[in-house]
């Protein structure tokens, strides 16, 4: 799964502003928006209420039937799940453990105002919170059962500066160039229109900013197709062509959620990473690395002008390691 980051050459207008860093904790009560969430709305924008778990910016009506139908699948299936474990301790662990994960945090500022488009159940939000207490971390996604899942992690961590939205992905409620890092991975390629989506989460990325954006590449996704096809065939994804199936730490319930995500998703849309750079280069970004490859101790936001999307030979490293690569 390619990931872009960027640094934008052209400025912001004058009026766009600095990203707040109040750590205010989410008030239960309609109206009390805290302070790092009304530093960043757009102008006008109010939630419909508040929930014991999310700020709901949701849209009543006028959702694009695709979208609805991945929301739909979303609410029965919250992806990836949180162990009834799960403490601050184990999922800093866990996640720390990713060579690339570990660089994100290293990379992403002390006192940033980082946005997670698309969140899912937050655990990614999760992480940058834990590991930045100054952080102000906002979580957007359409699913109120994966924002379910996240809130309640949020609670028993005692998380006050990472605060939850419910919205549409086109529809964001959010300011253009408000954010310091934009995270959107695992999103884009679940929608009816992608490339609007990337232009949506790219806008909102202030001058000088990241944005990391990860999507199912065309090259990098096609052994994957071929698991899917087999799976048609047989009536289940076969373990020995998928090493996610193939662990042993695996609970049944992870296991469902992960062939319900891989094999059975509504909606999947397969992405050229030369055309999302095109895209990117449009809204005046300048990609600085794909990944992988990712070297564990390599800085992530630095220029790493070897590894192009473009590269034919860079795509076609993607392709060949489809069997050892899990999505």
């Amino acid at each position: 799964m390619p990931r872009f980051a960027r640094s934008p050459f052209v400025c912001a207008p004058a009026d766009a502003g600095d990203p707040a860093t109040s750590n205010d904790a989410v008030a239960d009560a309609p109206g009390a928006l805290p302070e790092a969430l009304t530093a960043v709305l757009r102008e006008g924008r109010q939630p419909h209420g508040a929930a014991d778990t999310y700020w709901d910016f949701f849209p009543r009506s006028g959702r694009h039937e695709r979208a609805e139908q991945v929301t739909d699948f979303y609410e029965v299936r919250p992806f990836p799940g949180y162990a009834a474990s799960e403490t601050r301790a184990s999922l800093s662990d866990r996640l720390g453990r990713s060579p690339f994960l570990k660089a994100l945090d290293a990379g992403v500022p002390a006192r940033a105002q980082v946005l997670d488009a698309g969140c899912g159940t937050g655990q990614l939000s999760a992480y940058l919170a834990l590991c930045g207490s100054r952080r102000s971390v906002v979580s957007v996604d359409a699913c109120s059962a994966s924002l379910g899942e996240a809130s309640g992690f949020r609670r028993r961590a005692e998380l006050s500066h990472w605060h939850l939205l419910r919205a549409d992905l086109f529809d964001l409620p959010v300011r253009e160039q408000a954010f310091d890092v934009v995270l959107s991975r695992g999103v884009v390629h679940h929608t009816p229109d992608p490339e609007r989506a990337t232009r949506e989460v790219a806008r909102r990325v202030k001058p000088g900013g990241i944005l990391v954006l990860g999507f199912y590449e065309s090259l990098g996704r096609l052994f994957h197709r071929m698991r899917m096809r087999v799976s048609q065939v047989t009536g289940k994804p076969l373990a020995l062509l998928d090493p996610v199936l193939r662990r042993k730490d695996l609970s049944e319930d992870q296991r469902e959620a992960w062939i319900a995500d891989q094999y059975r998703h509504p909606l999947e849309v397969l992405l050229p990473a030369p055309r999302v750079a095109d895209w990117l280069r449009s809204e005046e970004f300048e990609v600085l690395r794909c990944i992988p490859p990712h070297a564990e101790g390599d800085a992530l936001f630095t220029h790493s002008g070897a590894k192009r999307p473009g590269e034919g030979r860079v795509r076609l490293g993607w392709l060949l390691g489809g069997p050892r690569d899990a999505d």
